[in-house]
């Protein structure tokens, strides 16, 4: 009997699913909206409303627990920095978990896993506009150096077609 096993084993080992539930916990802090299957969102929840809880304490102790699931150093400073003030006023239900349509390829359910206060599309963030070299236009004066030298080459090709062909009539 599995009474007090409430760990959610999704048929991996200890191993990857500790990989695979901090990676997970890393996007959706990155990403603020991740879509994944249903089972893999309820083992995932727990631990992300966990790490937020700690992260409302601020300390240091608090970052280097953080930092055990979340391994990218610009996501931690985006949980510390952004995300944790923004859910300064609540206590618990940071992550909403909403259902979806089954998956066309294998039918597993799917969630939406957002956090609150998520924005409704995720912003980009805005590369400089670089100026594109110029090319030069067809026709310029180094495609008109390379047409001169051509020329001569077709001249030359024609003539020995016709000696090629004298030498075929000679030998008849």
């Amino acid at each position: 009997m599995r009474h007090r096993k409430q760990t959610f084993k999704m048929q991996r080992t200890r191993s990857h699913r500790a990989a695979l539930v901090s990676n997970m916990v890393t996007s959706l802090f990155k990403h603020e909206k991740i879509r994944t299957t249903d089972a893999k969102a309820q083992a995932v929840k727990g631990i992300a409303e966990h790490i937020i809880s700690v992260a409302k304490r601020g300390d240091l102790a608090a970052r280097r627990q953080c930092a055990a699931t979340v391994k990218d150093p610009a996501v931690l400073r985006k949980l510390f920095a952004v995300l944790v003030p923004r859910m300064k006023d609540k206590t618990s239900g940071f992550v909403t978990v909403t259902k979806l349509w089954p998956r066309p390829g294998d039918a597993a359910l799917m969630a939406l896993m957002e956090l609150h206060g998520a924005p409704d599309k995720p912003k980009h963030e805005e590369k400089p506009v670089t100026k594109q070299p110029k090319f030069k236009k067809k026709g310029e004066k180094k495609a008109e150096s390379k047409k001169e030298d051509k020329p001569a080459k077709k001249d030359e090709k024609p003539a020995a077609k016709e000696e090629k062909k004298a030498e075929k009539k000679e030998k008849k």
